[in-house]
Parts: C-alpha cells; structure tokens; sequence
C-alpha cells in the first residue's frame, strides 16, 4: 500500500463533512480510489476483552461501515447528509490465532443507491483476509435529519482529548440466567460520541454491536471461565432506530444451539420495553486450557 502516491490520496476533510462523521469515530489514515472500489487503512483501537483475533468485530464493522458511506459521497457522488447503518451482515474471512497488526486496510463498493437508501459491500484485510460486511443505510438530508431528531440535540462541546472508542462502555445491573445474560450500559456522555453526528449524541449503532459482544463475553465467563475468548464467525444485525446517547440500554443475550466449539446466541437491545436492535450471531469458542 506504500505505493500510493500522495497526488492520488482523496480529501478526508471534504468527505467526512459530507457525512457527518469526523475523527475519532472516523479513524481511516488515508483514503484512495482503486477503480470501483475506495480503499483507507487503518489501525484497531478497541480493546478485544473476550474476543479473538487482530480486531473486535463491532470495531471492524464501524470502519467498513464509514468505508461504505464515504465510497458513495466520493466515488458516486451520494448526496451530503446523514447515513444512518440500518442493516448489517459481518463475516469473519480470517484464519484462526491472527494477532493484532500495525495496519489494516479496507475497501468498499456501492451495489445500489437511490436519494434515501445505499447498500455497500466492503472487505477488509491485513497480511490475510479479515472480514468482510454487506450493510444498508438510511440516507437522510441535513435538514431532516435535524428536524427529526431535534430533541438530540446538545451544543455541549463534544470533544475528548483521547479517543473515547478506545474503552469499553461500563457495564452494570448484570443479572444472569441459565442460558442467558441481561446487563445494563448507558448512558452516554456526548464525549463518548465525539465525531459521531455532532451536536446530536446517540448511541453508534458500531458502539452497541461492541457493547453486545462485551456482554456475551460476560456471559461465557460466567459459563466456561475467565479464560474463555471467541470469534465472532457470522453476525446479522438490525437497527432500526437512531437512539439519544443519554438513554440505558438493555443488552439481552440468549444462548440457543451449543455445541462447542460453534454456538448460535441472539442479543435483543432495549430502549425501556422497547427492542430497539438486534443481533443473531454464530461464534466460535476458543476454551481455557485447563492447568
């Protein structure tokens, strides 16, 4: 990837305003075009906690998903505003036992767009493939975006001087059944959200996939021990609606088929009474060696 020349790299400025995400929840180095495709590189931030590999699977998604938006206001010339990630299919590509890699690169296509919806697909990859994500979006104008969701908005300087993605949410209320966990996180200060939709803190729908692992790493502790670590092999996610950050979520983690080393588990998130998400996801154990 050195071989880019810097003529060719693409304005990062100029299309992040487009999309309304600014650094750090944007975190891409550089940007280019490789025909149909935009490709960026980047390195992971998030801590793993309970997951395996050289990147968490929440963490993966926001950037593919960013990828996907910034491909379709730089290469097919998307209309500015806010792309809102509706649907999500992730896939892990990668060989089991890859450690984390100084840098990451990525690469995303628009496989259709009208004025109001995008659907991309985009890979990612380091010395190997890692992943890749199919996602669809909701595409609103600066004005409606501003109109509906009018009571998010805070003018509160939402800046930090670190990076807030580099922590996990804080968990709590964390009450255990025999096949399942429900936990509590939430809410979010505006500087959890920096360069997320600014002046309007909510929940990223990458920040509540993140926080849904973290909670099904609690989860398989309690049930295989401390050591336990997993991939996340498949996970099709649904959020429909833009949550105020200042809300508490209701992570629910359901356990279904479990035949180790693969087990299917689905997590519901609530706003209230209100399922706001969900995601339905096979993982793949990786079991504590036993002394």
């Amino acid at each position: 990837m050195s071989s880019v020349k810097r003529a060719d790299l693409l304005d990062i400025n100029q299309i992040t305003q487009r999309i309304k995400v600014q650094n750090p929840y944007f975190a891409f180095q550089q940007l280019w075009q490789e025909g149909e495709s935009l490709v960026g590189s980047f390195t992971s931030e998030q801590p793993l906690l309970c997951e395996a590999g050289c990147i968490t699977a929440g963490e993966l998604g926001r950037h593919l998903a960013i990828l996907g938006s910034c491909t379709a206001v730089a290469l097919h010339s998307g209309p500015e505003g806010y792309y809102l990630a509706t649907k999500a299919h992730f896939i892990r590509k990668s060989e089991k036992h890859t450690l984390r890699q100084e840098m990451l690169y990525a690469r995303a296509q628009v496989v259709d767009m009208d004025k109001r919806t995008l659907k991309i697909s985009a890979q990612a990859w380091g010395n190997s493939p890692i992943a890749e994500l199919h996602c669809e979006y909701a595409i609103l104008s600066p004005a409606l975006f501003q109109r509906t969701f009018k009571h998010y908005a805070n003018e509160m300087l939402s800046t930090s001087p670190d990076s807030p993605y580099r922590y996990p949410v804080s968990l709590h209320s964390l009450e255990f059944h025999e096949r399942g966990l429900d936990a509590i996180a939430g809410p979010l200060s505006p500087q959890q959200c920096t360069g997320h939709f600014a002046n309007y803190p909510c929940w990223p729908v990458a920040i509540i996939s993140q926080t849904a692992f973290q909670v099904t790493g609690e989860l398989l502790k309690n049930i295989y021990g401390p050591g336990i670590r997993f991939y996340v092999n498949d996970t099709q996610l649904s959020a429909e609606k833009l949550i105020s950050a200042d809300t508490e979520l209701k992570f629910s983690v359901i356990l279904k088929q479990t035949q180790p080393p693969l087990i299917q588990c689905d997590i519901l998130v609530y706003r209230d009474e209100e399922e706001i998400a969900t995601l339905t996801n096979q993982l793949e154990l990786i079991l504590p060696t036993q002394p």
